[in-house]
């Protein structure tokens, strides 16, 4: 017989509620880069508390965003089957999606530009999230809904921009994201009128290493 995990006592429970609370607050205002001391003040308890339970941030981002990332991936594949018999519709709102998940968690926007996190099932989730995204862009390309040199990297590139373009301004036009995601949207959009520089053969072949 294998033995159980023991259960948390009440206080040790209370602390780990705290921790975990205050992290998802501190990860979404100031995004991944933070100390685990800065989430033990946030949390109004010591910092070796914290050790004991999460040995690096990267543990604590695991179990507080992992829920997040499954509704990213769910959401990701729900937008694949809408692109089926609405790709523009699905394509639009999936995108508005992102960037306004980017906008209300800065730790959001750091994980799917450079993905972290020591979970197994967090990797899962991004990697379904990234395969649905494959999907979709190909249905609504094949639909003539984006312009026909669209490729699935362009979505990286607009989450880069999208990072960047919060940092800048979030402060004065905490909106801005909004009509930035507009302008990118209409020149998305098919058919197009110019022909684009061609995506990196990196981005190339990790969509082709999906197929």
């Amino acid at each position: 017989m294998t033995s159980q995990p023991r259960p948390l006592r009440a206080d040790a429970e209370r602390n780990r509620q705290a921790i975990i609370c205050a992290a998802g607050t501190v990860f979404a205002q100031e995004g991944m880069d933070v100390t685990l001391e800065r989430i033990a003040e946030a949390a109004g308890v010591g910092v070796g508390t914290i050790y004991r339970r999460f040995a690096t941030v990267d543990e604590l981002v695991a179990v507080v965003l992992e829920e997040k990332m499954r509704r990213y991936a769910d959401r990701s594949e729900e937008a694949a089957e809408q692109a089926r018999t609405e790709p523009w519709e699905a394509f639009r709102d999936y995108v508005m999606f992102i960037l306004e998940q980017q906008a209300t968690d800065l730790a959001f926007s750091d994980l799917i530009v450079s993905p972290r996190g020591t979970s197994e099932l967090f990797h899962e989730h991004n990697e379904r999230a990234f395969r649905a995204s494959v999907v979709l862009v190909e249905r609504a390309r094949d639909a003539g809904a984006l312009r026909p040199g669209f490729h699935h990297s362009d979505l990286y590139l607009l989450t880069n921009a999208n990072r960047g373009v919060l940092q800048g301004t979030q402060r004065v036009a905490p909106d801005g994201w909004r009509r930035f995601a507009e302008y990118v949207l209409d020149g998305f959009r098919g058919p197009g009128t110019i022909e684009l520089t061609p995506p990196s053969l990196a981005w190339q072949r990790a969509v082709q290493s999906d197929r």
